[in-house]
């Protein structure tokens, strides 16, 4: 790739942010736009296991980069066998200076199911890039799954919020519904300081991304 290639994709992230266009539906949504696995290569930015999803992410602060990755694989207890029991996915965060890229924070989350069924997967279409403090920095909102286990259990969630080093986040259970009986599951825990007037915003942020996530119909 070329260098006018990545100074056009500045310039088109620059506009999209004077124009207040971004992933999310949120108001305060923040310019963020797809870029492939040919520029995270060029860009010397890299992927733990197979690309999910990567966008750049402009704000007052700068040129940010968002990877996904997801790595699947055998238990780390039976390296030698053929079933995928073993999943991890990483989310990370980079920002350039003085034209390096540096890696700001990385969200880090598995499950190992020897035995059993293993399922991990980021929400992608909920993910967010926002400003709801309207202090010019981004805040990135990952949503994603776990599971390890058989039958209709439900999953685990997290919709962890990241803005630098400040880490917010609402955990639970999936609300599973099956067809002809009573949805079961659903449970959740919000950190702390959600709970407080200062993170209301934060919170209600959170829990419109935790209402669309959790829900889990099988038919």
């Amino acid at each position: 790739m070329t260098n006018s290639y990545f100074n056009n994709l500045r310039r088109a992230i620059a506009c999209l942010a004077l124009l207040g266009i971004g992933t999310a539906t949120h108001a305060a949504s923040l310019a963020a736009t797809p870029v492939d696995l040919g520029y995270l290569r060029a860009q010397h930015l890299r992927t733990d296991g197979d690309l999910v999803s990567a966008q750049m992410v402009h704000d007052q602060r700068g040129e940010h980069v968002l990877v996904l990755s997801r790595k699947a694989g055998p238990s780390s207890t039976a390296p030698g066998a053929k079933r995928i029991e073993r999943i991890a996915l990483q989310a990370a965060y980079y920002s350039q200076r003085n034209s390096v890229w540096e890696e700001d924070w990385t969200v880090r989350d598995f499950v190992d199911c020897p035995g059993l069924d293993a399922a991990a997967d980021f929400f992608t279409s909920a993910l967010s890039v926002t400003d709801i403090n309207s202090d010019g920095t981004a805040e990135v909102t990952i949503p994603y799954k776990l599971f390890c286990g058989g039958g209709v259990d439900s999953y685990t969630v997290k919709v962890i919020l990241r803005e630098g080093p400040l880490k917010l986040a609402i955990r639970g259970e999936s609300e599973v519904r099956l067809p002809g009986q009573a949805p079961f599951g659903g449970g959740h825990q919000l950190d702390r300081r959600l709970l407080t007037q200062p993170y209301k915003l934060y919170r209600e942020h959170l829990e419109k991304v935790w209402r669309t996530v959790s829900v889990d119909t099988r038919r």
